[in-house]
């Protein structure tokens, strides 16, 4: 094998046998690798699958009944976590098939290769987004090299979108290594979220546009409110953002700054996304870079309008290029403010695509994401791979 392989099953029963998955997973974080991983040791959980947790910090992904997750040591932070925690780390590894780190960036990508090495069992990453781009944004320089070493010496590598396999590749990881599986969301759970309670959206006098993700640089939140800001005054409306991170406090000055703090809610973690998702008159994705991102795909699943940037491969492939929504340039704010007023002067365009989405949305329930990750890892078993 020379080049990457892309694995999607036609259909989304699970036919390939699963092997004993260690997934070692930095914090139980609110995205979505997190998401992803949880839900794979929950399907798999029969089938001897673990999840290992780095840290106690950050713990606001929901847990669902049954997912095997494990503290490496309960109650501590990282370092001392991995000073007191790091026998059960080994202990678990050895009693797996596969040792797969969870993200392409973190602790857990350094300790689960460490560990499947001393035990020696296959190593495989996770990759839900730029490799480059991820390590410029969220890891310390000092701690480049030894990343892209790791990369470079897996065993293999589940790229979520195509566009993610080239800095694999040209980092040193043989293309024959890489497989390349479309994320997926639990289409039929999406739905029956959203009829929840808990919508912030829900009886507004005036149009909603929601956004979720982490609040970090990648996800161009200022690009968001800067175009809100031009067109707020010509069309009366409200931003709702969905997560928490490090760019609170920058985000919320930014609204201040441009006049359109009263008009641009931070609503944090703790509520439930997909009610407000459901409800909105919009859904929005601002992004500066991307994988193939869930949240869009939720949106789309639940026939929400939906103008996003036009920032990677997956972002097209979760819009059918536009199909079933709208594509922006990246870091556009003219384009994003235009787009917003095109919507919000007559919903009716968005609206008509939005109806096709929730058919596309079908092709990527996560069960046929599962599929494809348990065909990989048994390929990444056999020697002759």
């Amino acid at each position: 094998m020379s080049q990457p392989r892309t694995l999607d099953p036609p259909t989304p029963q699970l036919t390939a046998p699963v092997p004993r998955v260690l997934f070692v997973v930095d914090a139980l974080s609110n995205n979505g690798a997190v998401s992803i991983t949880i839900d794979l040791a929950r399907r798999w959980a029969g089938a001897g699958a673990r999840l290992l947790v780095l840290s106690s910090a950050e713990q606001t992904a929901r847990i669902p009944a049954g997912a095997p997750v494990e503290q490496l040591a309960p109650g501590a932070r990282l370092r001392a976590a991995v000073a007191t925690g790091l026998p059960r780390l080994l202990r678990r590894a050895a009693a797996s098939d596969v040792v797969v780190g969870a993200s392409e960036i973190g602790p857990g990508l350094l300790l689960g290769f460490l560990a499947a090495r001393l035990t020696r069992r296959p190593f495989v990453v996770a990759v839900h987004a730029d490799l480059d781009d991820a390590l410029q944004e969220w890891v310390s320089p000092r701690l480049h090299r030894l990343s892209y070493w790791v990369h470079r010496h897996a065993d293999g590598a589940l790229a979520v979108a195509p566009a993610l396999v080239d800095p694999l590749v040209r980092n040193g990881l043989p293309a024959s290594k890489v497989r390349v599986i479309r994320n997926g969301i639990d289409v039929a759970a999406v739905r029956a979220a959203a009829n929840g309670p808990g919508s912030l959206v829900s009886g507004r006098s005036v149009p909603v546009v929601v956004a979720t993700g982490r609040l970090a640089p990648q996800k161009g939140y200022d690009l968001l409110i800067s175009a809100h800001a031009r067109v707020v005054d010509r069309h009366p409306h409200e931003v709702l953002v969905l997560n928490d991170g490090p760019e609170l406090a920058a985000l919320q000055q930014l609204a201040d700054e441009l006049g359109v703090s009263a008009t641009v809610r931070f609503a944090g973690s703790e509520v439930p996304p997909l009610p407000s998702v459901a409800d909105a008159d919009l859904f929005c994705l601002p992004s500066r870079h991307e994988g193939l991102p869930l949240a869009l795909l939720e949106a789309v699943a639940l026939g929400v309008p939906v103008i996003a940037a036009d920032c990677a491969e997956g972002v097209r492939v979760a819009l059918d290029d536009g199909r079933v929504g709208r594509l922006v340039p990246v870091e556009d704010v003219d384009a994003l403010a235009q787009a917003l007023a095109d919507h919000l002067a007559d919903q009716g365009a968005l609206r008509t695509r939005a109806a096709l989405g929730p058919a596309h949305a079908d092709g990527f329930d996560r069960s046929v994401m599962a599929d494809g990750w348990a065909r990989a890892l048994g390929e990444f078993l056999d020697p002759r791979c």
